[in-house]
């Protein structure tokens, strides 16, 4: 485990071995501010091909029945000031991470990736992250207000 503050584990190789309740528990641990720090350049990327690489699986069926989106993800802080896009689609229960940018997106979700890191490991409420005006939404809000229902996050919700 990392001490407080800390974010070596981020640096790791075996990032895509951490379960999620470890997960979580070492983002708990580690400040915003070394998050932060650490979730630039290569870091950020494998983080986040990893996040991605993940949300499949911690999709809800049952919750995400009659849900139909293509929900694009826009992670800002990319190299240059750029932001990275990746999108998903949530359809008849299912969500696939999508390679190419040929659908329109229903929903745009844009965000920093400790935010995101956050969110998705239960360490920040999504709703207090718009709120804080560290995420925000476009496009369709009636779909964008399930997406929270949608997807496990944290380790006590797998």
């Amino acid at each position: 485990m990392a001490e407080r503050g800390s974010a070596r584990w981020l640096e790791s190789d075996d990032l895509g071995a951490l379960g999620v309740a470890e997960l979580a528990a070492l983002v708990d641990r580690t400040s915003e501010r070394e998050l932060r720090h650490r979730l630039i350049g290569g870091v950020r990327e494998v983080a986040l091909r990893e996040i991605f690489r993940r949300m499949p699986e911690y999709l809800r069926p049952a919750r995400a029945a009659g849900f139909d989106a293509v929900v694009a993800w826009q992670i800002t802080g990319a190299g240059g000031g750029g932001v990275d896009e990746y999108l998903i689609r949530v359809s008849d229960g299912r969500c696939q991470v999508l390679d190419d940018h040929s659908e329109p997106a229903a929903i745009s979700v844009r965000t920093d990736p400790t935010t995101l890191l956050m969110i998705v490991t239960g360490n920040e409420d999504p709703v207090i992250a718009v709120l804080k005006q560290r995420l925000s939404v476009r496009g369709d809000l009636a779909l964008a207000a399930r997406l929270t229902k949608l997807f496990a996050v944290g380790p006590g919700t797998v």
